[in-house]
């Protein structure tokens, strides 16, 4: 940090020179800067935890607009360095969060909590000064680093697959209404690149949770962010105004803001009458684009002319497109009844760790062998207790309640086993939700009610051996209208492989079709009638 040479250090502050022989005086944002270069480097929690006390302390005191502002930059800069820290950290986390991170992320998140509050009140006093033109440029400042105080918060939760700050979205539409007053709520920094304006921000996150980032994996999050980085510009505020009625008979594309505490709802699921005064964000503008880069992508056009990285190619990246254009169209609602008892059920991650527990739980039925020997016991740390929260017919919803459960992500195949039941389900981890230290929820889709592990035998191709390749066999898929399907590693089982099975004393011949989807190393693949 570079120091002003007209300044000198007493020993506890920064003093500046004393003026016509008067006293030498503290200079407040110098010290702030000194105090901030200090801060241990290697201990982010100490680190917010001390952010928060100073910035409590700054609030307190009694100081000019203008100072009061750069000081809160300062801080504002040092909670986002925090930030940009524990993000790093998350990526590199599995869930339930330690104590290590949990504990960082929450101070993190307060002192990033207590920031846009301090910008929101400074803003509210700069915004009834009837002088306007003299306080413009540090009510933009405010307003403008206040927004995306708030539109981080609520990124860095949903990075830790935790539910949206009720707070944030307070913080957000109160800012946004105050640049709409002023008029520069559409007005971007000069700064280049894609620099966003307070409504894009504020677009940003509402799209953003309306995404269910609960139910994107850790890398999609990312790729999510990314795209309404470059392509929320697409979108606009409007006001009902007279088109209320027609709007709400279209209604996809459509979201209502609220003032309250929670996200704007979709059009297509409120349910009272749309005044003529309430405000909208519209984007389906973004969700034509979208549809036409999805449509571009199967036709086999350079991601590059479509505005899209080059990661764009992959057919996860075009699911995933599909995946956004029909949450933000048309949003639906979760509703599942909760029981009150918590049945228990075991749970294994990963499938290479799976074929091993269903194999040796049916020969543990057949011979009454222990539970965990042999195979089974090196299952250990791919092993974990849940309780059912609730059960659709789609899956189940459930609770963690002890074991090792950091191989379970968005995405990862799983296999479940309640206690009171003997067979083990199929599935896959679609949902997680981070409540508070080492508690959270998943949600998963059940594949398959049974499976079998096995291998397909490949043609040998000239000297080598033929190729076993490990798979699961899911007999009855409810996706597929109970038809069979297998589970394998990407790209090993090409499509037209024929694969033969006894059933019922006769052979079967099933024929492997295009892969369904692509989940974390495996892949869906459906299986018809081949020729016997």
């Amino acid at each position: 940090m570079q120091i002003p040479p007209f300044l000198r250090w007493n020993g506890r502050v920064w003093m500046t020179p004393p003026r016509n022989g008067g006293p030498a005086h503290a200079d407040p944002l110098a010290e702030l800067e000194h105090w901030i270069g200090q801060l241990p480097p290697r201990l982010p929690l100490t680190r917010a935890r001390m952010l928060g006390t100073r910035l409590k302390a700054l609030l307190d005191a009694d100081t000019k607009v203008r100072v009061r502002l750069k000081m809160l930059e300062l801080v504002d800069d040092a909670a986002l360095r925090l930030s940009s820290e524990i993000e790093a950290q998350l990526n590199m986390a599995s869930l339930p969060l330690s104590r290590r991170i949990h504990n960082p992320l929450i101070a993190t998140l307060g002192v990033l909590k207590l920031l846009a509050q301090a910008y929101l009140d400074l803003a509210e006093q700069l915004s009834r000064r009837w002088i306007r033109f003299t306080v413009t440029r540090p009510l933009r400042i405010a307003i403008e680093r206040g927004t995306l105080l708030a539109a981080h918060r609520l990124s860095l939760t949903h990075r830790a697959y935790a539910i949206g700050n009720s707070s944030s979205w307070r913080h957000l539409y109160a800012f946004h209404k105050l640049a709409l007053q002023h008029g520069f709520a559409n007005e971007r920094p000069n700064t280049g690149g894609l620099a966003l304006s307070t409504a894009d921000h504020y677009a940003q996150a509402i799209l953003l949770s309306a995404a269910d980032p609960t139910a994107i994996a850790l890398g999609d999050l990312d790729r999510v962010r990314f795209y309404l980085q470059r392509h929320v510009r697409h979108t606009r505020f409007m006001l009902a105004g007279d088109d209320a009625e027609a709007l709400q008979a279209q209604a996809q594309g459509l979201y209502v803001l609220t003032d309250g505490t929670h996200p704007p709802i979709a059009l297509t699921r409120y349910r009272a009458p749309l005044q003529r005064t309430q405000c909208l964000l519209d984007c389906r503008e973004m969700l034509a684009k979208l549809q036409g880069q999805i449509d571009g992508l199967r036709l086999g056009v350079v991601p590059a002319r479509l505005g899209l990285p080059i990661a764009a190619r992959q057919q996860r990246y075009v699911a995933m497109l599909e995946t956004l254009h029909d949450h933000w169209a048309n949003p639906r609602s979760r509703s599942h009844g909760r029981t009150r008892f918590l049945p228990r059920a075991d749970l294994v991650a990963g499938f290479a760790a799976i074929r091993p527990f269903v194999a040796g739980t049916a020969l543990h039925r057949r011979s009454g062998e222990p539970q965990l020997s042999g195979a089974l016991a090196n299952l250990a740390d791919r092993t974990s207790e849940w309780g059912i929260l609730d059960e659709s017919p789609g899956g189940f919803g459930l609770r963690y309640l002890r074991g090792q459960a950091q191989y379970v992500q968005v995405g990862e195949i799983i296999a479940l086993r309640p206690h009171e039941r003997a067979s083990v389900l199929i599935g896959v981890t679609r949902r997680m939700v981070s409540r508070k230290e080492n508690e959270f929820d998943i949600g998963l889709e059940i594949l398959s009610a049974s499976s079998i592990p096995t291998h397909v035998i490949l043609p040998a191709s000239g000297l080598q051996l033929r190729p076993h390749v490990p798979v699961l066999l899911l007999p009855k898929m409810p996706s597929l209208g109970a038809r069979p399907g297998l589970l394998a590693p990407i790209g090993e089982v090409p499509p037209g492989t024929r694969i033969t099975l006894q059933q019922h004393g006769q052979q079967l011949t099933l024929k492997t079709g295009v892969p369904l989807e692509k989940l974390s190393g495996v892949e869906i693949i459906p299986l018809s009638r081949g020729d016997t």
